[in-house]
């Protein structure tokens, strides 16, 4: 039987891709810290219990995903049974590389954080409450308390001026209207 103490979180099974039983793999690790092309055997969390499965192929699909063939899953409505479960690599088979990160914050390290626009005089844009990484673009949605509304804003680095750990802040430089989108 397969521990918690065993494995490492990877990611977790999307949709079903056709009907030969592939599935969507979604990673939250980035690629380079990732021996994937050696991953032969992943880990799902079915019902609290932590089932193996052979991997017979897998081809990139995008930068945090895969589609993946579970070896005895041979058609859709096998692969949906997987559908939005976690899924993990054993910490033996050495997947997961040491991360790599010089200053070792991720998108996610920043909920919570204010946002505060430079580009329109240093108001405050709101709170990061979530990271979206489903779009190739990764965006956080941040909470604007004044106003109640939710926005959208794309994590690029060249818009990121600073992140001040301290004060739990971000000031970036927005595209002029970025913040009124959603405001209609």
């Amino acid at each position: 039987m397969i521990t918690e103490n065993e494995i490492v979180h990877l990611g977790h099974f999307g949709k079903a891709h056709g009907i030969n039983g592939e599935i969507n793999l979604y990673t939250d690790i980035e690629a380079e810290n990732m021996d994937i092309e050696n991953l032969k055997m992943v880990v799902v969390n079915i019902d609290g219990i932590f089932v193996p499965f052979q991997v017979s192929s897998m081809r990139n699909k995008r930068y945090d995903s895969y589609i993946v063939q579970l070896t005895d899953i041979n058609n859709e409505k096998q692969s949906r049974k997987l559908t939005n479960l976690d899924v993990f690599v054993m910490k033996k088979d050495n997947i997961i590389q040491e991360q790599s990160d010089s200053d070792g914050l991720y998108a996610t390290d920043l909920i919570g954080y204010t946002i505060i626009s430079a580009s329109d005089g240093g108001i405050i844009a709101g709170k990061i409450t979530d990271v979206d990484i489903s779009t190739e673009n990764a965006l956080f949605i941040i909470n604007n308390s004044s106003s109640e509304n939710t926005s959208l804003i794309p994590i690029v680095n060249e818009m990121i001026q600073d992140i001040n750990p301290e004060t739990k802040t971000i000031v970036m430089q927005l595209p002029e209207g970025l913040l009124s989108i959603n405001n209609s």
